[in-house]
Parts: C-alpha cells; sequence; structure tokens
C-alpha cells in the first residue's frame, strides 16, 4: 500500500495541513492533494496524492485555531474548515477574506470560484464559503465554512449588521445591511467591519454543498 495508507482510498478524510499554520504568510496552496509538491515539481519522481483529503473537513475549537493562525497574518477562529480545489482555470488566486463559490454542485469535486455566475446563460452560484490564503488556481487549500471567519470587505460595518452579497458583482464583495436570503453571508462580530481589511464574521451559509 502506498505511504499514507488509505486517505488514497477513501473519502473526505481528514485533511492534514502542509505548511505549519493554516493561514501561513505567502502560503498559496497545495499543488497536489495533501501535498505541498507535485509530480512535475519533483524531477524522476512521482509523488502520490492524498486524493480521500478531497472535500475533507477540519473541525476546530478557538485554542486550535489561535494556535494554528501566523500571527505575520492574522487570526483565526474555530469553526469549520474545508479541503478544496481552486478552479484550474481562474486568471487570478483567490484574495485571502474573500466570498467563494462552488464552481459547479453537480459534479462534487470540490472546485471553488471567485466567480459568483456561471455556466451559460449566466446563473448564479451556490455561496462555499470564505478564502483563508492567496490560493493559487488549481492548489488545493482550506475555505471557512462554519464559525467566524475573517472576511474582507470594502466598506465600514457595525458589530451585529447582516452581510450579504451580490452574485452578479465582479468580484461580488460583502454588502452591509440587507434582509437575510440565499446571499447571506453572516452577521458582524466582535469587532466593526473595517473597510478595506478583513474583520470577523459570524458565518450562516445555507445548508447544501458544503454540510
Amino acid at each position: 500500500m502506498p505511504v499514507g495508507g488509505t486517505a488514497f482510498f477513501g473519502e473526505n478524510q481528514h485533511p492534514r495541513i502542509t505548511t505549519t499554520y493554516l493561514n501561513q504568510l505567502n502560503r498559496t496552496g497545495d499543488p497536489a492533494p495533501g501535498l505541498n509538491v507535485s509530480t512535475a515539481q519533483v524531477s524522476g519522481s512521482i509523488v502520490q496524492p492524498y486524493d480521500g483529503f478531497q472535500g475533507g473537513k477540519l473541525t476546530v475549537t478557538n485554542p486550535w485555531a489561535a494556535q494554528k493562525a501566523d500571527q505575520a497574518v492574522g487570526p483565526l477562529y474555530g469553526g469549520i474548515y474545508q479541503y478544496c480545489q481552486v478552479d484550474p482555470a481562474a486568471t487570478a488566486p483567490l484574495v485571502r477574506g474573500s466570498i467563494v463559490f462552488w464552481l459547479d454542485e453537480d459534479i462534487l469535486e470540490y472546485v471553488v470560484s471567485a466567480d459568483g455566475q456561471g455556466g451559460t446563460p449566466l446563473a448564479p452560484r451556490r455561496f462555499a464559503g470564505i478564502a483563508v490564503n492567496n490560493t493559487l488556481p488549481g492548489h488545493w487549500d482550506f475555505i471557512q465554512i462554519d464559525g467566524l471567519a475573517m472576511v474582507y470587505f470594502t466598506v465600514a460595518g457595525t458589530v451585529g449588521q447582516l452581510v450579504t452579497f451580490d452574485p452578479t458583482a465582479t468580484p461580488p464583495i460583502p454588502i452591509v445591511g440587507g434582509a437575510m436570503s440565499m446571499n447571506s453571508i453572516g452577521t458582524i462580530r466582535l469587532t466593526p467591519a473595517v473597510a478595506n481589511a478583513v474583520s470577523p464574521v459570524e458565518l450562516n451559509i445555507a445548508q447544501g454543498y458544503n454540510f
């Protein structure tokens, strides 16, 4: 059996973190599931990916999240983090704290996109979660799908305000205020949201492909 055991053959195995911190400075994701190198990057070697990690979830407490947060980047909080691939056809990396969407819920491959719409004709995609890192296209990395997430705002907001988004915007950005809907992200918590910075939001994602 290859190194890694049943993680190669099962589904939704508990994924591992390939760097010291979950939001490590300059982390751009893993080129292969569970690995920070791929076969193409290692001359003369075949690197076996941990395919069972695809779509896997980490459920963590606040103390664990604090230990796995790179203080050079910023805090993390308890919640659920899911291991997904960034759309290989994307032309730019994800942005830390940005909203991400499921590329196609029908194919069950745990691929996310920064684009809120897709298909022909264009139709809204389902909100998947919040990007934890500036992950490169095609790479695997964690998004946050539950708990307190660090969300990037372009406008200021107050604690307790509902946060939504417009999937037709490019890119979709948090909107402060509005009514609860399928386009709701959650509620601002702990500190007021700061414009052009990340601030904590208690996520409230409609159940779907995430769970």
